[in-house]
């Protein structure tokens, strides 16, 4: 049987033939080989997870800042005078109106 076999692949006579039906066994058997398209399925789920995670990190990290911020009394007095105009006892505010960009 193996020279018989043997005899077929050399009526083929072109060794690009012989590659050509070697790699589509190969695709055949890999995509037919259900484990082997699990295994690919988890890896690039493995991928999307491992991206989510690093933004997730990221997230988590910017977010410590902030509260650490928020924990902070100087960024708490100045975001209370930058956003609700808050000012001190005894203290002087000025304000200035913006000129009209027409009359430069």
């Amino acid at each position: 049987m193996l020279k018989t076999w043997y005899s077929s692949l050399n009526k083929l006579g072109d060794s690009k033939k012989l590659k050509y039906i070697i790699i589509a066994i190969i695709i055949l058997f890999l995509s037919a080989n259900k484990g082997f398209i699990s295994l690919i399925t988890n890896f690039r789920e493995l991928q999307t997870l491992q991206k989510e995670h690093l933004a997730l990190q990221k997230e988590n990290k910017e977010l410590k800042l902030k509260l650490k911020l928020l924990n902070s009394d100087d960024y708490m007095e100045s975001m209370a005078r930058k956003e609700m105009g808050f000012i001190k006892p005894k203290e002087l505010e000025y304000r200035f109106t913006p000129q009209d960009k027409e009359s430069d």
